[in-house]
């Protein structure tokens, strides 16, 4: 068997596309392939003209071909030349059903009908899909099997550990120990009058002798200076600065190594060592995703740990411009200010061993969402045997529970189809209990700090959960079996050949 398999965005295109809609569909791809690799043999295709080629090749050759698309369905092509499965992620309790625009794919029946399957990320999608479609049409709830790549981080749970660690990382890192916050910055208050003195002739004092900064302070001052510069000329000039090699050299003065540099809003050119202690809080998202809720993560983690110095939470944002969120992240960190505990956004591109340890240096993982298709990074540090904070509604709720981690309250509320440009209320998302996620924080670091028992029977339970739910032991058989029972639905000339001209 062939099975073709493709995605919008590819291997050459991601790190550009960090944060643009449909960009986790490639991460989705990539973890269902060592899975389809059992089935078949895997080629993935990057065009319309590529699978309709293979597909007459491979059919020539009396192979059976299945083009299984990675994509929303209102972007999945039809009449490619071989049955078709759309594989999504939807978090809302109502599918499109309406068209709109000159896309009649917004209408996601239109899709379903001219296809020969669909395969879900999770069991409401796909509740949902066999609601409007017949019951003879090919409907699979399937997650990504990626409990193999992650299962050895979460092998003989002995955490959670405390002590100082690190974990590698090359782009731009704002770290709130290094930011001098004050909220007295963000206001300008009006100097006040005052009567001019009368001018009083004194013999002129010697000049107070120049308060030379520190060695360890002197390259951090340059980094900063050097960061907020190029966020200026952005935003004045909407331009681009010259690189850091080509502003004037100064010379700085000599100071020791030190274990992690002073990247304060500082771009390294080599990846570099980021340190943490204590009980360490990840969460990767996309802040420009609303449903994602990292204000309110921020905000409940420095409203928890206001007077603790060994809360740590690095937030991972997954976008390609960093003015973006930027201004906002700084504003925001300068309201709550001051704090003791502390804040890392990490804004650039992990490679696979700098997320491994990532996980390896974190606690606990958040996911504060409103609603998620599957959210891959939660189910990635559960398979790593990492304790979450998560809701337990839409696809979180086929996996999470409070054996797994700390359940955060949410409840519905009105909201609209994400590609809907006219944004009417068609469906619901589940709104956040925001003391709720501050109560989580603080009771997971109690426990972490008070009962290491307790967090390591949940770190094995999510390892263990994870290895039922989403290893590619688990669900080859699903998987295989529903492929079958399309290609047979679907004969030998596939949906395709049945559309008149070609068209669908």
């Amino acid at each position: 068997m062939i099975i073709l398999v493709g995605s919008k965005i590819d291997q050459s295109s991601i790190r550009s596309s960090l944060g643009k809609p449909e960009y986790s569909y490639f991460f989705l791809m990539k973890d269902f392939l060592p899975v389809l690799e059992r089935l078949g043999t895997v080629r993935v295709v990057e065009s319309l003209e590529e699978i309709a080629a293979l597909s007459e090749r491979y059919r020539a050759e009396g192979e059976q071909v299945v083009f299984l698309s990675f994509t929303p369905p209102q972007q999945a092509p039809l009449a490619v030349g071989c049955p078709t499965i759309v594989v999504f992620a939807w978090e809302f309790d109502r599918l499109p059903d309406l068209p709109w625009g000159d896309n009649p794919q917004n209408d996601w029946r239109y899709v379903f009908q001219r296809v020969a399957g669909t395969i879900s990320t999770s069991r409401e999608a796909a509740e949902l899909v066999s609601a409007c479609m017949p019951a003879a049409f090919p409907v699979l709830a399937c997650p990504a099997p990626v409990w193999n790549r992650f299962a050895d981080l979460g092998e003989a749970p002995t955490g959670p550990d405390l002590a100082s660690r690190s974990f590698s990382f090359q782009g731009i890192l704002i770290d709130s120990a290094l930011l001098g916050l004050s909220a007295d910055g963000l206001v300008r208050k009006p100097e006040p009058e005052v009567e001019p003195e009368p001018v009083v002739v004194l013999e002129p004092e010697p000049e107070p002798a120049v308060q030379e900064l520190p060695p360890s302070r002197w390259r951090e001052t340059w980094l900063t200076s050097g960061a907020l510069l190029r966020g200026w000329w952005r935003e004045v000039w909407r331009g681009e600065l010259p690189s850091v090699q080509a502003l004037p050299v100064v010379e700085l003065p000599p100071s020791a190594p030190a274990e992690q540099p002073p990247a304060v809003l500082g771009e390294a050119a080599e990846p570099f060592p980021v340190s943490v202690a204590g009980v360490v809080y990840v969460s990767v998202l996309n802040p420009a995703d609303n449903r994602k809720n990292w204000v309110e993560i921020v905000t409940a983690f420095c409203w928890a740990f206001k007077d603790k110095d060994d809360a740590t939470l690095v937030l991972k944002m997954t976008h390609h411009d960093l003015d973006y969120y930027r201004i906002v992240l700084i504003t925001l960190l300068s309201r709550l200010a001051p704090f003791k505990c502390r804040v890392v956004v990490l804004h650039g591109f992990l490679q696979d061993e700098q997320y491994r340890e990532l996980i390896r240096a974190s606690t606990f993982y958040i996911n504060a969402s409103s609603g998620e298709g599957l959210c891959l990074p939660l189910m990635e540090f559960l398979s790593a045997g990492r304790p979450a904070i998560a809701p337990l509604h839409t696809a979180m709720a086929d996996y999470m529970s409070d054996e797994l981690g700390f359940v955060i309250r949410c409840s519905p509320e009105p909201f609209c189809w994400p590609h809907d440009p006219a944004r009417i209320f068609t469906t619901h998302r589940q709104r956040l209990n925001w003391e709720s996620l501050m109560r989580a924080f603080e009771q997971s670091y109690r426990q972490a700090r008070t009962t290491p028992q307790d967090y390591r029977q949940m770190a094995a339970n999510a390892s263990q959960r994870m290895r039922e739910f989403a290893s590619v032991e688990a669900l080859q058989g699903r998987l295989g079996g529903f492929i079958e029972q399309v290609l047979a639905a679907a004969g030998a000339p596939g949906p395709a050949a049945r559309d008149e001209g070609g068209r669908p």
